[in-house]
């Protein structure tokens, strides 16, 4: 328990993260004028920090605690070995197996919580973009994990690419035009 526990507390810090660079740096939002500061240009973007406690919640209660015993059940099934054979197989298992409920699960929960009326529509919309992106992104950085990455380190190491990770997904996810907002 203690380790789902801590898996969820990191996941949430990873993805709270994620969502404030994601909105600041790459939708280059803004915090909103105070009384104290100039008035930002008509149009900009402010940062929604609903957003970010969303984000927070779903690594919380979702991706911690779901990567957490998946992970843990690949590793067990096909053992701590790093020859191609094995990490090809982890790396296959964990693309095609794990990662697709996971985004499910995920773009179901940011419908619900953003209240979107079609939550069936968000999902799929969101869902096939983001495992394509997957498809390119994880292979690469699980076969590194379970290729070169000692299993003390896994944690440091999968925080620092799922930061990335978790950049893109909250970009795909807020963006218009690809689903229900």
């Amino acid at each position: 328990m203690r380790g789902l526990v801590r898996a969820g507390l990191q996941s949430a810090s990873i993805m709270t993260v994620a969502d404030v660079a994601t909105q600041f740096f790459v939708e280059g939002r803004s915090f909103p004028p105070t009384k104290t500061t100039k008035l930002v240009a008509e149009g900009t973007l402010h940062y929604d920090p609903s957003r970010t406690l969303r984000w927070t919640a779903a690594g919380l209660v979702i991706h911690g605690p779901y990567f957490f015993a998946s992970m843990s059940r690949v590793d067990a099934f096909f053992g701590p070995a790093t020859s191609f054979l094995n990490v090809a197989k982890k790396t296959a298992f964990a693309q095609f197996v794990v990662f697709p409920p996971y985004l499910v699960a995920l773009f179901a929960s940011m419908g619900w919580m953003e209240g979107c009326d079609d939550v069936r529509e968000k999902v799929v919309s969101r869902v096939p973009e983001a495992f394509l992106g997957g498809c390119a992104f994880w292979p690469v950085a699980n076969a590194i994990n379970f290729s070169f990455v000692p299993g003390s380190m896994r944690v440091p190491y999968l925080a620092g690419v799922g930061s990335l990770w978790n950049c893109f997904l909250s970009w795909l996810n807020a963006r218009e035009g690809s689903g229900a907002n």
